[in-house]
């Protein structure tokens, strides 16, 4: 076997000193013990974005029931007012989802972007799904009244479908604002740059949409005693949609994530920040991905996380006060789950699902 040769100059290179530290950084010897901090129910997404959907679709909905008027619609085209509502149902709910994630950072900038953004992305959606939705939803009406046999000879102030034609018309409305529901969910995705976001808001409104509509007629025909008044059905019906897209889109956030941060101190101690792109930047600047507030220690631009093959590498950004991990300054360090990172008096712990 030949002899390996190392030259002098090849000690020397700068290069050598960086691959040694990141071989160090796999090392956890010296960790620095942090106690675990639980997140507080309000620093739950799955919490806030539910409540923020909810309470947008309350407002839509109180808003516009005031226009609407069942008893000159008669219950032959009962599904007429979901048409009238998708837009402005999937625009709060974008709206509620991208300020509530800039309001849960204490990013008021960040919120009214994201807000934006949604209440833009969801009403532009709907251009395109409430086609979609009308033929889904004009086909299982059609079907579930020529099941019935008709409406002609339902007595008044009843619910005109039964049996599987109800159960037809129903699914028929929960498939149109699952349909319509896609957009709620995407704006906040689009609005920080992120498919994975994207993707969870897709399917989180989606499956939200659709367990939503399913309430809509059973809410009608067995809560309501006046079938002609469907201000009950719609009210309960919407902010039901609008609970369980922020629940859905939360609960796919969750279950998702790959890594993620958790604050052990600072002001928001207990809050997760899901890596959801790369690179992201943490620092005390409001446009970075990671804002870290009230710490005169963190440099606007502090560091930066990055996908390295299969695992993150956190670098400092030449911040004067540093990165430490472990309780040991770096400039660079492959990150390993429960590795403790302290940027100025700020400390997070570095978390990622279990590899099967």
């Amino acid at each position: 076997m030949p002899d390996i040769v190392i030259t002098s100059d090849e000690l020397k290179n700068p290069h050598v000193d960086e691959v040694v530290n990141l071989e160090k950084s796999l090392t956890r010897s010296d960790a620095k013990f942090v106690d675990d901090v639980p997140t507080p129910l309000y620093l739950n997404p799955i919490f806030y974005y539910a409540v923020a959907s909810s309470l947008a679709a309350l407002v839509v909905w109180l808003s516009l029931e005031p226009f609407f008027d069942d008893g000159a619609r008669g219950l032959a085209i009962p599904f007429v007012s979901d048409y009238l509502l998708f837009g402005p149902v999937a625009g709060g709910l974008g709206l509620a989802a991208g300020a509530v994630y800039g309001i849960a950072n204490r990013n008021f900038g960040q919120a009214a972007t994201c807000g934006i953004i949604g209440l833009g992305v969801g009403l532009g959606a709907t251009v395109v799904t409430t086609v979609v939705a009308d033929i889904l939803f004009g086909m299982t009406s059609g079907l579930a009244v020529s099941i019935q046999g008709g409406l002609d000879m339902v007595p008044e102030g009843e619910f005109p479908l039964r049996g599987i034609a109800f159960f037809l018309f129903a699914c028929g409305r929960g498939l149109a604002w699952c349909v319509v529901s896609m957009g709620a969910g995407l704006g906040l995705g689009v609005a920080l740059k992120s498919k994975k976001l994207t993707l969870n808001g897709l399917a989180g409104g989606m499956v939200g949409g659709l367990l939503g509509g399913l309430l809509f007629d059973p809410v009608s025909r067995f809560l309501s005693s006046n079938v002609g008044d469907g201000a009950l059905s719609r009210g309960i019906g919407i902010v039901a949609v609008g609970a369980l897209v922020g629940l859905f889109v939360g609960l796919f956030e969750n279950i998702s994530k790959d890594a993620w941060f958790v604050m052990l101190q600072g002001p928001l101690a207990g809050k997760q920040f899901v890596i959801f792109k790369s690179p992201m930047i943490l620092g005390s600047a409001p446009k970075c991905d990671v804002y870290l507030f009230k710490d005169p220690a963190i440099d606007p631009k502090h560091a930066t996380v990055a996908k390295s093959g299969s695992r993150y590498l956190l670098s400092d950004g030449g911040s004067p006060n540093g990165t430490s991990v472990n309780g040991r300054q770096v400039d660079k360090h492959i990150l390993q789950p429960g590795d403790v990172i302290a940027l100025g008096d700020t400390v997070l712990r570095y978390q990622e699902r279990v590899r099967g």
